[in-house]
């Protein structure tokens, strides 16, 4: 296992590099078999660190690296119809946690005929966007502030997160791996979403299929703590099954 690791990391390494690499050049490289190369090249797919392309691979940039503007593009009309089906969670009355996320947002518009709702949430954008509309009580958790993710973390954000209690919580994720569950690659995201599902009656999970498979760097929670999933497309039988045992309502859109 440890010269899978170290082979791992090479290969890793040379993809930041280069970007991209060939299987017969990196067979020839590290002395193993091509077989072997593309067993490794799955592997860091599955971590999130590679996408796998005929002959080789191309580094995957993890979404936590990228910019918000960039990671709102990804992805737009998937995220957008995941969005108005978790909106469509939301009934006239409730108290929602609306978690931070490019997919999160996407739910917004839809909850502006909402009558007397009130919404708290870690996210400035999600705040601005109901700046003028009297009909939503917003509540926006202090903390410190994280640029990239145009949202408040940390110590300070958890303790006032715990004094709310809500009828729902939309939750984001960065990936979803059959075995080790939901998870996230920075710790305070970690942790305020473990914060948030505890402190709701129902928690919901919103996923595009690209963070199906992957491997995060954090565990968050497991598949089963949830109580639904609203993603796209057709979902690995191996999510599906654990969700089915489990009771977690599954929301195709």
């Amino acid at each position: 296992m440890r010269f899978t690791e170290n082979r791992l990391k090479i290969i890793l390494d040379m993809l930041k590099q280069k970007q991209r690499v060939h299987v017969n050049e990196l067979a020839g490289h590290l002395h193993v078999s091509q077989e072997s190369i593309r067993r490794d090249l799955k592997e860091l797919e599955a971590r999130g660190y590679a996408r796998r392309v005929y002959g080789g691979a191309v580094l995957e940039q993890q979404e936590s690296d990228q910019p918000f503007s960039d990671r709102l593009r990804l992805g737009a009309r998937e995220k957008a119809r995941i969005g108005e089906a978790a909106a469509a969670l939301v009934e006239d009355g409730m108290k929602v946690f609306i978690d931070t996320g490019t997919t999160t947002l996407t739910c917004l518009k839809h909850l502006e005929a909402r009558k007397d709702i009130t919404i708290v949430s870690n996210s400035l954008a999600v705040a601005a966007h109901f700046f003028h509309m009297p009909q939503a009580s917003i509540r926006v958790l202090g903390g410190r502030m994280r640029p990239e993710y145009q949202a408040t973390y940390g110590h300070e954000t958890v303790t006032a997160l715990k004094e709310h209690f809500f009828d729902l919580a939309i939750i984001a994720i960065s990936t979803i791996h059959s075995e080790r569950g939901f998870m996230d690659f920075g710790e305070d995201e970690a942790i305020l979403r473990r914060v948030a599902k505890a402190q709701a009656k129902r928690s919901v999970v919103v996923a595009d299929s690209s963070k199906f498979g992957r491997l995060g760097s954090i565990h968050t929670f497991g598949l089963t703590d949830i109580d639904a999933v609203v993603t796209s497309g057709v979902m690995a039988r191996e999510f599906s099954d654990q969700f089915n045992q489990s009771n977690v309502e599954i929301i195709h859109v």
